[in-house]
């Protein structure tokens, strides 16, 4: 049990900054914690310091002492605000670790230790659940040198980033399993980047470098993954995850904040081959098989930074616009939307209602109706032609759009006409060129099928599993891996290039081998 002078103090701290950015320091600073260590006389550094040192190293995530201590001697302002001057020499006087070792070990009792454990798992969940970001400028401070401290940076990094998840999952492990969460989430990390089931990646992850160190069994795993009740508890577990990613980035990054953004919605597919179940789609034949798993995402699609900002699993019985409508409702409440992009699978006037509803603008290509065929028979011999309020479906099911016939400006289909839709104003004399400008906005969209493809081939585990909640958890853990190695390679690209990143500086598959060797501490009784 936390104490509770100090737990009401953190938890009113974190309300009054709701959605801000925070410096750790600053935090430490404010908090009395008077209540829990009483002052020494005759000490050369006082306690309250020290302790504040301590905090700060489990809640920045530090390797070890001394790398906090470096970053303490860069970042005078935050050794001050922690209660350290600078000395007669007028330099900054922190102590060295054997000294700081020394007052851990003979200052402080074991109760007061599991206290100060407690008072970080509570900082990193308040954290989360109050979006407030902690320390951001860690990552771009720390990754400066792009020779040989490059990699020791990277990983500072990924084990920053990986706060944002692991401390979010729940997977209801007794306090003193043999296991802690963090062993079985770093396992399920490796097997999802070597493409392993579950049972095989285990003993694989053994023999990758952890020869002498004991890892949970396959059948271990899978009776942990299991725990959950429904997808709704699912859902939201993954969403905590998504939003702490995604306003991390939005709050620090000024090309994320006001502007509004394009984002695509798409509906992915991941093949089944066993019997039919619960949650499992049937779709057009592919990859030996017509049975899918489906989830609608919705992606943000700026080049370098196609976060996932939401993701709904489908069932048999799921009303498409529903989902869709329930997916804008969270959408828009995180960011501003500029267009939206959706493929011909959501060409629909319950979608297109939908749409209106939320009053999103979208483009999507036409299926060829018998009306649009007609547009095209008018259209034949000219490069574009614009139809404007133009009638899809009859009387009052029917919708109004702006239909674009264009040729194919480029590419491997250059010369043959496409029909898109939208539901914004379009000059009435469209020109070819103007028409094109469909095809271009339209292709912000298609580099989400290389996200998807990232998705699947980089952090998806295999599984053969009949038990959805499983399958539900692996898609959803990929899809959060998928949104840190973004983040991370935004942070890298910016401190070491100055800009957001247009490719990724750091590959998937080696973002996920930091992530499972980078080494942080939970204080969250290992569920």
């Amino acid at each position: 049990m936390i104490n509770e002078h100090i737990g009401t103090q953190i938890v009113e701290f974190f309300k009054a900054k709701e959605g801000t950015v925070v410096p750790t320091s600053h935090l430490l600073s404010t908090i009395d914690l008077s209540s829990l260590i009483t002052s020494k006389d005759k000490l050369m550094y006082p306690l309250i310091s020290i302790v504040r040192l301590y905090l700060f190293r489990l809640i920045r995530g530090m390797r070890n002492y001394e790398a906090l201590r470096r970053y303490l001697t860069n970042n005078e302002s935050e050794a001050f605000q922690m209660g350290f001057y600078k000395g007669d020499d007028n330099k900054l006087d922190l102590p060295p670790k054997r000294t700081y070792n020394h007052y851990l070990k003979s200052y402080l009792t074991p109760d007061e230790k599991h206290q100060l454990d407690l008072i970080s798992q509570q900082i990193l969940s308040l954290a989360t659940n109050n979006n407030v970001v902690l320390d951001i400028e860690i990552v771009k401070k720390t990754i400066k040198d792009k020779k040989n401290r490059h990699q020791t940076e990277i990983r500072d990094a990924v084990r920053l980033v990986k706060k944002f998840a692991y401390p979010n999952i729940d997977l209801k492990i007794h306090h003193n399993a043999k296991f802690k969460k963090g062993d079985l989430l770093d396992v399920l990390a490796y097997i999802s980047s070597q493409k392993y089931f579950a049972s095989d990646g285990a003993k694989c992850f053994k023999e990758d470098g952890n020869k002498d160190k004991e890892i949970p069994s396959g059948d271990l795993m899978m009776h942990h993954f299991s725990k959950f009740k429904s997808k709704t508890e699912l859902k939201m577990t993954f969403n905590k995850i998504l939003d702490a990613v995604f306003n991390y980035c939005k709050q620090n990054y000024p090309a994320l904040q006001k502007r509004k953004l394009e984002i695509a919605y798409d509906i992915h597919d991941i093949c089944y081959y066993g019997k039919s179940m619960n949650y499992v789609c049937g779709g057009e034949f592919k990859d030996g098989t017509s049975n899918f798993f489906k989830f609608l995402t919705c992606s943000v699609v700026i080049p370098g930074r196609r976060f996932i900002v939401d993701v709904i699993p489908i069932h048999q019985v799921d009303v498409l616009e529903k989902l869709l409508d329930e997916s804008l409702t969270r959408v828009k409440s995180k960011i501003k939307i500029d267009k939206a992009y959706l493929d011909r699978g959501f060409d629909r006037i319950s979608v297109i209602n939908v749409l209106n509803k939320h009053k999103v603008n979208f483009i999507m290509p036409k299926v060829r109706t018998a009306t649009v065929k007609s547009a095209f028979d008018k259209a034949e011999g000219y490069p574009s032609m614009l139809f404007q309020n133009f009638q899809i479906g009859k009387g009052q099911k029917s919708v109004f759009v702006n239909l674009i016939l264009a040729d194919a400006p480029s590419g491997k289909n250059k010369g043959v006409k496409h029909a898109f839709m939208c539901n914004f104003p379009v000059p009435p004399q469209l020109s070819y060129r103007a028409a094109c400008k469909f095809y271009e906005l339209y292709g912000h969209r298609w580099g989400i099928e290389t996200s998807y493809r990232n998705l699947e081939h980089d952090f998806m585990p295999k599984t053969t599993t009949t038990n959805y909640n499983i399958r539900l958890f692996y898609f959803l853990f990929s899809v959060c891996l998928y949104n840190l190695w973004v983040l991370v390679n935004i942070c890298i690209s910016l401190t070491l290039y100055g800009k957001l990143p247009t490719k990724p500086v750091l590959t998937a598959k080696m973002f996920v081998i930091i992530l499972y060797r980078a080494q942080v501490v939970y204080f969250d009784n290992g569920g």
